[in-house]
């Protein structure tokens, strides 16, 4: 008799338990969730252009645009240069291209030297390899920035370590805007002037 009121509601506790997942197989299946393409609109003409065009496997392989930016800045400081300070320079140049999508950000750091006085110089240069299919249309954005950054050295709070963050103290951006993408393996020199 003890063993019947055992069996008898373990049973119940078990199928009470599966139930749920006898159920779950009646549930009709969620419909397919659409692929969104990330495009815009444009109102004037009524048509939808995707952000980025599908890359099409059988198209001809693209040989890349080369070539050379060099950026040559001059920099007179005004500013007071602090203790532990030096001058930087930065050069970016950005490409997108409209026919593959093809994308490209370049950037080149340095330390200005004293020339003389408060002037200061920096050359940099940007190596650039594009996969550009459509490289005659397409733009090249350029822009530069000088920059006076300071080393402050913090202690730790029990005095046995100190360490060094950087800060900008002045800096200066310069966009030249867009050109067009130079020729295939040329060099394309920039003169940056900057007042910090």
């Amino acid at each position: 008799m003890k063993l019947h009121k055992i069996i008898l509601p373990f049973l119940v506790v078990v199928v009470l338990g599966l139930a749920p997942f006898g159920f779950g197989q009646l549930a009709s299946p969620e419909p397919e969730q659409q692929h969104r393409v990330l495009g815009y609109f444009d109102p004037a003409t009524g048509s939808f252009a995707p952000l980025h065009p599908a890359i099409d496997p059988d198209a001809p392989a693209v040989t890349p645009t080369t070539g050379t930016f060099t950026f040559n800045f001059t920099l007179t400081v005004k500013a007071t240069i602090p203790k532990n300070g030096i001058i930087t320079c930065t050069a970016n140049a950005s490409v997108f291209d409209t026919g593959s999508g093809f994308t490209a950000d370049e950037k080149a750091f340095g330390t200005a030297k004293l020339v003389s006085g408060t002037t200061y110089s920096c050359a940099l240069t940007i190596h650039y390899s594009w996969l550009l299919s459509s490289a005659s249309t397409d733009m090249v954005s350029l822009d530069a920035k000088g920059e006076i950054d300071d080393g402050i050295e913090i202690t730790a709070t029990n005095g046995t370590a100190t360490t060094v963050v950087g800060a900008d103290v002045r800096s200066s951006n310069q966009t030249f805007g867009s050109i067009k993408v130079p020729a295939n393996g040329a060099t394309t020199t920039e003169t940056v002037n900057i007042t910090l």
